[in-house]
């Protein structure tokens, strides 16, 4: 019997990012800790490259519907965080990338 998928839906993987619009949007100079928690959660959430590539693509469509959305503080967002992502964040990046890499 097949264990049943704990990988996060996209309307779960998008909630958990919710809290970083306004700081992704210029409103706020800083990201708050919910959003730094919603970060981490989904890190944590998805430990494998077929999940990480799921989530990925999730984001991706969502910011697609952000049309002020700063790309250069959504690069920097892991790294204020202090949240390590294997990954570049970009409107651009080929999720399918991260299950073809090797680490």
């Amino acid at each position: 019997m097949k264990k049943p998928s704990k990988a996060l839906t996209c309307e779960q993987t998008e909630s958990l990012m919710i809290p970083c619009l306004n700081f992704l949007t210029k409103k706020t100079n800083s990201p708050t800790l919910l959003c730094c928690l919603g970060l981490s959660k989904l890190i944590a959430s998805t430990p494998t490259k077929e999940e990480k590539c799921v989530a990925c693509k999730c984001l991706k469509k969502g910011v697609s519907h952000i049309p002020n959305l700063d790309i250069h503080r959504a690069n920097n967002l892991p790294k204020i965080c202090k949240i390590g992502v294997d990954y570049p964040i970009s409107k651009d990046f080929d999720c399918e990338k991260i299950i073809k890499s090797k680490s």
